[in-house]
C-alpha cells in the first residue's frame, strides 16, 4: 500500500495516550506533566505520529485508554476493554474510515496475567486469544477494507538506569507468550503481524514501561522494520 494520504487509527492503552488526542473520558497518562518529563511536544514525537508522518498519513481516530486491556477484567474500568464494540467502532470519523489501523495493546493485558486460553468453559473474551480475536472481528466488521497491523508490544528499558532487568513474568506469564498469540491470532484473521517484541534495541521509558521521546522513536523505527518499510 501507498500510504501517502492515508487516513491511520490507532488503538491503544497509556503508551498510546497523548493529551488532546484520545476520546473524552478515557483515561490519560501522556497529560501535560509526563509529556513534558518524557520530553513529548507533540503528536510528531509520539510512535504512532512519527510512523503517520514518516509515510505522509493523516491521523483520523487514536482509540486509546491507559490501563486498559484487550480481555475482561471484573475489576477494571467498565468499558474500557479493548475487545468491546464500543470502542472498536470509533476508529472513524463520520463518513471517513481509517485505511490502516494499528494496534499495540497487550501490555496490560501481560501485567495483569491474562490466561492466553480460556479456561475450560470460560468466556472468550477473559482469555488474551479470544479477546484479540473478538476485538480483530469486530474492526473487519466496521472497517473491511482497513489493513490492520497488530503489534507485538516491544521490550523496554529505565531511562538512566543500565542496571534494570526487564519483567518479562511481571503478570506470572512471559511477555513473549502474548505476542506469539498476537501472531496467531492476527494470521488467523488475514491481518498483518508486527512483531516489535523482538526489538534489539531497547524502547527507554520513564519508569521501564512508557518510552520518552527517544524510546517513542525507537519503537517507531522498530515498527517500520519489521513491516519492512524505509521511511
Amino acid at each position: 500500500m501507498d500510504y501517502k494520504g492515508k487516513y491511520f487509527s490507532v488503538v491503544g492503552d497509556s503508551i498510546s495516550t497523548l493529551n488532546g488526542y484520545i476520546p473524552d473520558g478515557y483515561a490519560l497518562y501522556y497529560d501535560r506533566d509526563n509529556m513534558a518529563r518524557a520530553g513529548i511536544e507533540s503528536k510528531d514525537d509520539t510512535w504512532w505520529g512519527q510512523i503517520i508522518l514518516r509515510l505522509g498519513g493523516e491521523l483520523l481516530k487514536n482509540n486509546s485508554w491507559s490501563g486498559s486491556t484487550v480481555s475482561y477484567h471484573a475489576e477494571f474500568t467498565p468499558g474500557s476493554f479493548a475487545y468491546l464494540d464500543s470502542r472498536m467502532s470509533r476508529l472513524g470519523d463520520g463518513e471517513k474510515k481509517p485505511d490502516v489501523v494499528m494496534i499495540y495493546m497487550g501490555v496490560n493485558d501481560w501485567a495483569s496475567g491474562t490466561p492466553i486460553r480460556k479456561k475450560d468453559g470460560g468466556p472468550e473474551e477473559e482469555s488474551f486469544t479470544g479477546s484479540y480475536k473478538i476485538m480483530l472481528e469486530r474492526i473487519k466488521e466496521h472497517y473491511p477494507e482497513a489493513e490492520i497491523w497488530c503489534i507485538a508490544p516491544a521490550v523496554s528499558t529505565l531511562r538512566g538506569d543500565p542496571n534494570f532487568d526487564f519483567p518479562y513474568y511481571l503478570g506470572g506469564i512471559h511477555l513473549r507468550e502474548y505476542a506469539e498469540a498476537i501472531k496467531e491470532v492476527a494470521e488467523e484473521e488475514g491481518c498483518i503481524f508486527v512483531d516489535a517484541n523482538r526489538n534489539k534495541i531497547l524502547v527507554d521509558a520513564l519508569d521501564g514501561i512508557h518510552p520518552d521521546k527517544n524510546g517513542m522513536k525507537t519503537l517507531a523505527d522498530e515498527i517500520l522494520s519489521k513491516r519492512g518499510i524505509k521511511a
